[in-house]
């Protein structure tokens, strides 16, 4: 079955939050079945206690009455005793319905024994007035009344202990349901953590997969894109391997149009340059003709060269171009292109200047870097005034070397500096300088740059220069020993 991100994500929220549910009603359940027996217990201990402590008041109440009727043989007092003797007997009969443990039950029988032996022994000296105070009738009536109090004393002592019994046991239950709550909250939030990082993993690692093979595909390399995925993003992926197998197909073909039209330029360019070197071998050419004919050279020229490097920008674009590395010091491969551009920089009384430091060895083809350093410079000369000033400078840094090439010329507007790796784009103040350009000349430098796995990018101040800087690896040898010396 295949999950959605939708189902995966409902999913994984879905098992927290029942995770979550659990965990609350288990605690809420711990908790009410605290509450309910600490409630009961002590309700009914305290209910006992109080019952106790009344009792023990009408127990007083009776002995007193009992004393003040032997000792007067007042009937009203034995009225009394006998009222309080009833509302006794009613009270330990309330206390044995409240009891539920076994000891209880038997202190109270007890104490209910106790009573009726002291009030028969009351009820008797009613029928013998002869008999005073000292009677033997009266022997069991202190026996019964200190029984009955120590009773009631020992039960009273029970109930309280059983209290604190209580208290302690809610005291304990607390702790642990607040224990098992706290390990259940942090398994709870470990669970979620782990869900929520499955689940981001199996979303954001297909998109990884994606974003890079997208990458490839902007770098020329149209692999199909594979992903660990069966949602939305695997649908995706083959949108993207369906875009991308038709973007080579395009790429090829405008390729292949561009190499026929190279092809089929060669001969009528060919044919203009014989006509041109026969007609320029003429005799009887005036100074105008001359002049033509020169023009007619130059257009043929930069049509040819246009021609070339358009053909080698698509080859670059379309990862066709084939690179013949070597490795060699950079200087050795941009000094001659400094000494030729030097000419060139004369004639507008440009100085070209060239600085190097030691650098490590670079794994290029010399060629199509000779192409970059011409083309940089060449635009360099292009936008800078006469008498300006071109420095070159190469010099490491942190990928391998570094190659600049900086001018004193019209420079760019910052809006439009990151365009101007664009073929066909010219800066909106290049009309400054009557000069014309193919268009695809440091189109072809970042071509060439990325081709070596390096980079290339430009800083510039307007009617300050332009500061053009090209990166490229270091050879691999070097760059293992580097590692290993800074290790």
């Amino acid at each position: 079955m295949r999950l959605t991100i939708y189902k995966k994500m409902m999913l994984g929220f879905g098992s927290i939050i029942i995770i979550m549910v659990l965990a609350s009603i288990y605690m809420l359940a711990e908790l009410n079945d605290v509450s309910n027996i600490t409630k009961t217990v002590l309700t009914s201990n305290v209910q006992s206690v109080d019952l106790a402590k009344e009792l023990q008041t009408m127990l007083y109440s009776e002995d007193a009455y009992a004393q003040k009727y032997l000792i007067t043989r007042d009937d009203t007092y034995f009225s009394l005793f006998l009222e309080t003797s009833q509302q006794v007997n009613l009270c330990l009969d309330s206390l044995l319905k409240t009891q539920s443990g076994e000891k209880e039950r038997s202190i109270i029988k007890g104490m209910q024994h106790a009573h009726e032996l002291f009030v028969a022994s009351i009820k008797g000296n009613t029928d013998r007035k002869r008999y005073g105070p000292g009677s033997e009738n009266e022997d069991t009536r202190p026996d019964s009344t200190g029984k009955l109090h120590k009773s009631l004393d020992h039960f009273i002592s029970l109930k309280r202990l059983a209290i604190r019994n209580a208290v302690s046991g809610m005291e304990e239950t607390t702790s642990r349901s607040a224990k098992i709550a706290l390990l259940l909250i942090s398994w709870t939030l470990l669970v979620a953590i782990v869900l929520a990082f499955v689940i981001a993993r199996t979303i954001t690692r297909p998109i990884g997969d994606l974003i890079r093979g997208t990458e490839r595909i902007g770098r020329g390399r149209f692999d199909p894109v594979s992903v660990s995925s069966n949602d939305e993003i695997s649908l995706l992926a083959h949108a993207i391997n369906d875009m991308s197998l038709n973007i080579k197909k395009i790429n090829d073909l405008r390729t292949q149009m561009m190499q026929q039209i190279s092809h089929e330029l060669q001969n009528p360019l060919q044919a203009i340059l014989a006509a041109h070197d026969i007609l320029k071998s003429s005799n009887g050419l005036d100074t105008r003709q001359t002049e033509m004919l020169d023009k007619i050279r130059n257009g043929v020229d930069e049509l040819a060269r246009f021609s070339r490097q358009y053909l080698d920008l698509a080859k670059a674009e379309s990862g066709m171009m084939k690179y013949c590395m070597v490795r060699t010091d950079l200087l050795q491969i941009v000094k001659p292109v400094v000494e030729e551009m030097k000419l060139v920089a004369a004639r507008k009384d440009i100085t070209v200047e060239l600085t190097a430091i030691d650098s490590p060895h670079v794994m290029v083809d010399a060629d199509k870097i000779g192409v970059v350093v011409r083309n940089l410079l060449s635009n360099a000369i292009k936008y800078t005034r006469a008498d300006g000033k071109i420095g070159v400078n190469i010099a490491p840094c942190d990928l391998g070397v570094r190659l600049e090439v900086s001018d004193t010329g019209i420079g760019i507007i910052p809006e439009e500096l990151s365009q101007v790796f664009t073929r066909f784009y010219r800066a909106s103040n290049a009309g400054i300088i009557k000069s014309r350009g193919t268009g695809v000349g440091l189109a072809l430098v970042k071509a060439f740059t990325e081709g070596h796995g390096g980079r290339v990018y430009a800083e510039s101040t307007v009617n300050r220069g332009s500061k053009f800087v090209v990166e490229l690896p270091s050879a691999q040898e070097e760059a293992q020993d580097s590692a290993l010396i800074n290790d």
